[in-house]
C-alpha cells in the first residue's frame, strides 16, 4: 500500500509540472502494482490521453480505453470516470461508446445530468463537423448527426420537441 500512495503522489507531481508521459508512466505502473486501484487506473487512462494528444506519446487509443473501462469495471459508481470516458470517446470518433457513457453518468449524478448530456451534445456535433469537414456542409449529410446532439440538448434543457418549436 505504502508503494502505490508512493507511486500516485509521483505521479500527481508530474502532473502538476505537466510533464504528462512521466505521469502517465508513475500511474501505469501503479495500476500494474496495485491492478485493483480504480484511481491509479483511470489516472493512467487520463495522463495516457493528454500524453498522446498534446505531447505525441506513443500510447494506444485502445490502452486507453482499457484503462477507462477497468476504472470503470473497479468502481462502477463514479460518474466522473463515465464521463471523462465519455469524453475521450467522442475525441477519438467512438460516438457509441461516448453517448452511453455519458447516458451512464448521467443517471448516477441525476442532480447534473443536463451538464452530461449537454456535454455530449455539443461535443458530438462539434467533433462531427470537424471529423467530416467539407462533408457536413451537405445538410442532408449533417441531418443525423444534428437530430442526434439536439435530441441531447432537449433532454438536457428537460423539454419536449414540440415545446422547443413553439418557443422557436
Amino acid at each position: 500500500m505504502a508503494d502505490l500512495e508512493k507511486t500516485m503522489k509521483e505521479g500527481h507531481k508530474e502532473m502538476e509540472r505537466g510533464d504528462f508521459k512521466k505521469a502517465y508512466s508513475k500511474f501505469k505502473k501503479a495500476a500494474e502494482e496495485s491492478p485493483d486501484s480504480a484511481e491509479a487506473w483511470f489516472l493512467k487512462a487520463e495522463t495516457g490521453n493528454m500524453a498522446s494528444g498534446m505531447f505525441g506519446a506513443k500510447i494506444s487509443d485502445e490502452e486507453i480505453v482499457e484503462a477507462y473501462k477497468k476504472a470503470i469495471e473497479l468502481d462502477p459508481e463514479n460518474f466522473i470516470y463515465y464521463s471523462s470516458y465519455g469524453a475521450f470517446c467522442v475525441s477519438v470518433g467512438k460516438y457509441d461508446e461516448a453517448e452511453g457513457a455519458y447516458k451512464e453518468a448521467a443517471e448516477l449524478d441525476e442532480p447534473n445530468a443536463p451538464r452530461y448530456l449537454s456535454e455530449f451534445a455539443v461535443d458530438f456535433y462539434h467533433n462531427v463537423i470537424a471529423r467530416y469537414g467539407e462533408i457536413m456542409d451537405d445538410p442532408k449529410a449533417r441531418e443525423p448527426y444534428a437530430r442526434k446532439a439536439l435530441q441531447y440538448m432537449l433532454m438536457a434543457l428537460e423539454m419536449e420537441p414540440e415545446e422547443a418549436k413553439r418557443l422557436l
